[in-house]
């Protein structure tokens, strides 16, 4: 067997270009991004169980869920801010930067302060 065969051909960008897909409608936008949303809250609610469940001295760990949390409170938080300014998307799944990436303790003492944070 020659060295040539067991070469894989490189492939041309146009060999990986598709038919553009048909554009989305403000609905159809809303309805991914609402569910993009809406997984990365789940995603951070089980990062933040798993952070909540840690044993002591699980420093890496911790490091790991923390930034799964972050980052899904980022893309949660983006999603959100899409779908709040696109007419016809259905609005925001859990809302602005301050509901996704604050901690359940910032929004209890708002609560307890009349909705005015301290």
């Amino acid at each position: 067997m020659s060295a040539d065969n067991n070469v894989t051909q490189r492939r041309r960008a146009d060999d990986w270009k598709k038919p553009a897909a048909p554009a989305m409608t403000h609905d159809q936008l809303g309805i991914v991004l609402n569910d993009v949303a809406a997984m990365a809250k789940s995603i951070e609610r089980f990062a933040s169980l798993l952070l909540a469940n840690l044993a002591a001295g699980q420093d890496e760990d911790e490091a790991f869920l923390a930034a799964i949390e972050a980052m899904a409170q980022r893309i949660g938080w983006a999603s959100d801010l899409v779908c709040d300014r696109i007419d016809g998307t259905g609005g925001a799944v859990h809302g602005d930067a301050e509901k996704w990436m604050m901690p359940p303790s910032f929004h209890r003492h708002q609560a307890a302060a009349g909705g005015v944070a301290e």
